[in-house]
């Protein structure tokens, strides 16, 4: 065990006190509201019963003051309540009337007299300046989702509003089908997503939702980003935190239409100077239609809430690579489509018991996968979803101050991703074409949770704990490209000259000349003209040969069960009127471990057979403080440990290549005519023979010895500053340590190479940018590269954010701007489908900038009336440049892959490479050197006006609406270039933000208040 897992004594009293109660991912769906009750003179008021009552459903929730006058109305669902207390003498307060969101604590102090006016309301907003909140958070209420333009109707894309939540360049994580998001500097897979209280995460890739809701079911959304509580867990970086909306006594229906024509839009400038046929769609064309229903099944008893929207969209995904014709960069017309089905009811059984009941579906395809950048569209795939999720909570609240929560969900999904091609795969520096290495996937998942929550406010104290179990069943069946793939270290065709077949030992005598820097020479060809094209005797160029042939065979078949088992304890003590703490333990563990043949059999090298891991104990603890008494400026902060989850994808690699052997062959230091042509035309089963009397050069995969949970160590301090009526200032300091992050290693690394003139150490050859000419000689010399899941892996994070919000009676307004470092050990083991770094042996050489670590980052937003009955919103995002990765483009190691970089480089060094080095490479090349790298930056500006309108004596209201995303039509690209022997080095590529795109839309509603 290493870092700071270990818990200090002085926890050891928190650490039994948990392991005695039913201690889990609670994740709150509601709010509270908390106070005093006293005399005019300022006397505490005893026994006296506070009343909230739901205008909107009736629901009646109460309870009773302590000898200091201290209430608490806990976990109360989100929306409108009106608020009273009473004295058991009599005496009365003024009802108050205030509008609770989701996670957000209300502080409400009742003055009782002997008589009041029943009819006085006063209507408090919620605080912006919350004392009650110790940990960060980006809240959106439904006002705010329905006025901001969000492109595609993402859900998630919501969560970028905030400056700390920073945004991934698309294909970090190889196949994520929607947006990804980094908070703390953690994987953008170590985060959690919540619906209605219940893990909706995708357990095997965990970058997004397992089962998608449409926008217009969401009541409230929050994404906590930073300290958060106990019952949040199974994430190390944030918590997505989504409540789903309800029926209610008043009948309200709602209708939407929008849409857009990609003549209206722009193509924007690097989509038009890409190469394309006429025939290709050059802009977004999108349309989206939906309705919802909802109202009083039984008035005060019983409510339906129900949701259908359907999406279709054809999106330009432009690519830069070179395809098998030769031609560089094109656009290809990705079509997408998307169903979603919502139903949703309440009943109050009781005054102190309510149940829900929700019932949900989607069927979704998705088209352009991993295309863009050097992937051209054979490369790509296409990936059909369905999912259906049945969740059920029931509530029950004494008035003890005793509140239990049960909760329930089972869910089927299913995944279906097919490659574009089945051709012989085809890498080189400048070009990825042909079939994907994963020709096939299919997955199904059945899920069944149950969460089980107890909360007893006493005086001073509100305790809450938990248990929370996730059984998960996930069957995979996986088909490689049957035709496998070649590695290049060259743009240059395959060109064998006249030679009848170039001679091994040719080859190596020129490959040492090149190596001692003696040029690059190729090797004569006295025979006359066999290639027929007029010339005889051309020369053979034995650079231009494959480096690298990879034949995959199986079709593996397997099933994953995993249970996870989360319990925690947790209590917020109010110390003082002023002082506040939060603390609490939780502990998770899952289940899954490998099957024991899950490893590589080697008396050398030690592998796979980890077992699980038991002592993810987390302690937090979090404070907030009022310095002043005014209560204007709030103080908050803490410490806590958070565990993140293995996602499946991971071990899943090791227990699929268990039944498949990687087959590998270097033709070009064989001297073998063997290219991707004369494998499409006589087919892999020609080339498998040779391939079998090469079994040390086999690629497997397995795990190590061990695999501990991911986490994260995090220390925050911040302060709520209000301004004036409505607005506030907030300031958040962070710092954040990942601890055991996955990454892949090649525990059998290639060590020696045999040549013709005897055995080499790679470090022996002059020239370490060139690639070996030889036979690979692994550690185990049976055995080849053994890619390795491990849990090594660390990450650095220290950010601080600047953030001002307003909240006026009709607009509202939020900015933010971070500035952060964010460095890691290494890449996502599944970036570009498998990423070994360049030594295994030495991880700590890795540490370099993350992908996301973007230095500065600002987000404003606002929605406000606008002159002749207009309303108005607006997002505009801004990010500095995004590192990236500066490699050679071949494979100078002998594993396999393209990602090595020369000597002098190190990981992720982006615009700070030394350009010495690079330039005396692609000089040596016959390249052009470069004159400077730089990291693009991001900005987009979106924004939508709205005309409401009233029909049928407003009884139906509307607004027809435009609204238009990157208003200024700037080229926001997903990434840069890296490889340094392609044509296109250091030029940016790709789609990071839509080309302007305009969308038009109608929304009709009867019986919204």
């Amino acid at each position: 065990m290493t870092g700071p897992r270990r818990v200090s004594g002085a926890l050891l009293v928190l650490l039994l006190v948990g392991a005695l109660l039913p201690p889990a991912v609670a994740q709150t769906t509601g709010g509270s509201i908390t106070g005093r009750v006293a005399t005019p003179d300022g006397r505490p008021v005893a026994d006296a019963v506070i009343e909230a009552i739901s205008p909107d459903t009736g629901a009646l929730r109460t309870a009773l003051t302590d000898r200091k006058g201290r209430y608490a109305l806990v976990n109360l669902p989100t929306g409108t309540w009106k608020v009273i207390a009473r004295t058991p003498g009599g005496g009365s307060s003024a009802p108050r009337e205030v509008r609770l969101s989701l996670q957000q604590a209300i502080e409400l102090d009742f003055t009782v007299v002997a008589e009041v006016e029943e009819t006085v309301t006063v209507t408090a907003r919620p605080p912006l300046v919350d004392p009650q909140r110790s940990w960060g958070e980006l809240r959106i209420g439904k006002q705010e989702t329905e006025d901001l333009p969000v492109a595609g109707r993402v859900v998630t894309d919501l969560a970028l509003l905030d400056s700390q939540v920073a945004g991934v360049a698309p294909a970090q994580f190889f196949g994520e089908r929607s947006s990804v998001f980094v908070l703390n500097g953690q994987s953008g897979r170590g985060n959690a997503f919540l619906v209605d209280g219940l893990d909706n995460g995708d357990r095997v890739s965990s970058t997004t939702l397992n089962s998608y809701f449409s926008q217009q079911v969401i009541d409230e959304f929050v994404v906590l980003t930073q300290q958060f509580a106990p019952e949040f867990g199974r994430a190390a970086g944030g918590v997505l935190n989504i409540v789903t909306r309800r029926g209610s006594n008043n009948f309200e229906s709602d209708f939407f239409v929008q849409g857009t024509r990609s003549n209206w839009n722009s193509s924007g400038p690097f989509v038009a100077g890409l190469p394309r046929e006429t025939s290709e769609v050059l802009a977004t064309r999108r349309d989206a239609t939906g309705i919802t229903f909802g109202g009083p099944i039984v008035p005060d008893k019983a409510f339906y809430f129900f949701s259908y929207e359907r999406q279709r969209s054809t999106d330009p995904m432009p690519y830069t690579g070179v395809d098998r014709n030769g031609v560089a960069g094109g656009v290809f017309a990705a079509d997408a489509e998307d169903d979603n089905f919502f139903l949703r009811t309440d009943f109050q059984l009781s005054p102190r018991h309510s149940l829900m009941l929700r019932l949900s579906a989607d069927d979704r395809r998705t088209e352009g996968l991993n295309v863009g950048g050097i992937y051209t569209p054979e490369a790509g795939f296409a990936l059909d979803e369905q999912d259906v999720q049945f969740a059920a909570s029931l509530q029950s609240v004494w008035e003890s101050g005793l509140m239990h929560e049960l909760r329930l969900l089972a869910g089927r999904s299913e995944f279906d991703q097919q490659a574009n091609s089945s051709l012989t795969a085809v890498t080189r520096p400048s070009g990825v074409f042909g079939g994907n290495p994963l020709n096939m996937q299919r997955r199904q998942e059945e899920r069944l949770q149950l969460v089980d929550n107890l909360t007893l406010t006493r005086g001073a104290h509100t305790l809450k704990l938990g248990f929370d179990v996730l059984r998960t069943v996930t069957h995979a069946s996986v088909r490689f490209n049957p035709q496998g793939g070649f590695l290049y270290g060259t743009d240059e065709p395959w060109d064998p000259g006249d030679c009848l077949d170039l001679n091994a030992s040719q080859i190596g005598q020129a490959a040492r000349d090149e190596q001692e820097g003696l040029g690059r020479n190729p090797i004569p060809c006295p025979f006359g003209d066999r290639d027929g094209d007029g010339t005889p005797n051309e020369p053979g160029k034995w650079w231009t040969y494959p480096t690298v042939y990879v034949l995959v065979d199986g079709h593996p078949d397997v099933t994953f069960r995993d249970t996870q088992y989360a319990f925690f304890a947790q209590d917020a003590w109010q110390v003082t009127r002023d002082l506040l703490l939060h603390y609490g333990l939780r502990y998770d563990l899952s289940t899954f471990r490998l099957g024991r043949d899950v490893r590589v059999p080697s008396d050398k090298i030690p592998n796979g057979g980890a077992g699980r891991d038991t002592d993810n104990i987390a302690p937090r603890l979090g404070f907030t403080w009022r310095p002043l008494d005014g209560r204007r400026i709030v103080v908050r902060g803490g410490a806590g440990i958070f565990y993140d989850k293995i996602p499946l994808a991971f071990p899943a690699a090791s227990a699929v290549s268990s039944d498949i052997a990687i087959n590998m062959i270097f033709p070009q230091a064989l001297g073998f005519e063997l290219t991707e042509q004369a494998v499409d035309e006589f087919g892999s089963d020609a080339v498998r023979p040779i391939l079998q009397q090469f079994p040390e050069l086999a690629l497997r995969f397995s795990t190590g010895t061990e695999l501990e949970t991911p986490y994260s160590v995090q220390y925050t301090l911040g302060a709520d500053i209000g301004l004036g009526r409505a607005g506030a200032l907030r300031i958040d300091l962070n710092r954040s340590l990942g601890y055991h992050q996955v990454l892949l290693r090649d525990l059998n690394p290639v060590v020696e190479v045999l040549t013709f003139g005897g055995r080499k150490r790679l470090d022996e050859f002059p020239n370490r940018n060139l690639t070996p000419f030889g036979q690979p000689i692994h550690r185990d010399e049976s055995l080849g590269s053994i890619a390795a899941i491990v849990t090594e892996g660390r990450s650095w994070y220290t950010g601080v954010t600047l953030g001002w919000n307003w909240r006026g009676e009709q607009g509202w307004a939020s900015a933010s701007y971070t500035w952060s470092r964010a460095e890691d050990l290494g890449f996502d083991p599944l970036k570009g489908g498998i990423s070994l770094p360049p030594n295994s042996d030495d991880l700590a050489a890795e540490r370099g900038r993350s992908d996301a670590d973007r230095r500065h980052r600002a987000v404003f937003a606002a929605g406000v009336p606008l002159p002749m009955g207009l309303r108005g919103s607006t997002v505009v995002r801004y990010a500095s440049g995004a590192p990236f990765n500066v490699t050679l483009g071949r494979d100078t190691n002998l594993d396999g892959q393209d990602n090595d970089r020369p000597e002098g480089i190190g990981r992720n060094t982006g615009a700070d490479t030394p350009l010495e080095v690079v330039n005396a490479i692609r000089v040596a090349e016959g390249l052009s050197p470069v004159t400077r790298l730089e990291e693009p930056d991001f900005l987009q500006v979106d924004f939508r006006i709205e005309k409401p309108f009233l029909l049928r004596d407003g009884r139906v209201q509307g607004d027809v609406y435009v609204q238009v995303f990157n208003a200024f039509d700037r080229f926001n690209p997903v990434a840069v270039e890296g490889r340094i022997l392609s044509d296109r080095f250091g030029e940016p590529y790709g789609l990071g933000g839509p080309p302007r795109t305009i969308e038009i839309g109608l929304h009709l509603g009867v019986g919204r208040r």
